[in-house]
């Protein structure tokens, strides 16, 4: 069983740290594994865990008229997403590659 949409990104920007990740390039990624109506209410998920502070928002621009964001998995919630979450039923997802940088 695939865990909910908002925990597997949850789990994404866990393992990325503090660089984080825009929430479009998420959203691709969670696409992989998930249809759009499962990721329907993730933008709002994500804007609950940063209210409650699991996460960061590292970045911010406009496009279009609409507010991107870009996460990061707040340092002083690590703890509680290692105690609190099954990473072994993290679902590999593969991550755009930011201009200028090589893997």
């Amino acid at each position: 069983m695939k865990p909910a949409p908002k925990m597997q990104a949850v789990m994404v920007l866990y393992h990325l740290g503090e660089q984080g990740l825009w929430e479009h390039h998420l959203f691709g990624a969670l696409r992989q594994h998930y249809r759009d109506a499962e990721l329907s209410g993730l933008r709002e998920g994500l804007v609950g865990l940063s209210t409650v502070g699991w996460l960061d928002v590292v970045g911010q621009r406009s496009h279009r008229g609409h507010l991107l964001r870009r996460y990061a998995l707040a340092a002083s919630a690590r703890r509680l997403v290692e105690y609190q979450l099954d990473l072994r039923r993290y679902l590999p997802v593969e991550l755009p590659i930011p201009a200028g940088r090589q893997t």
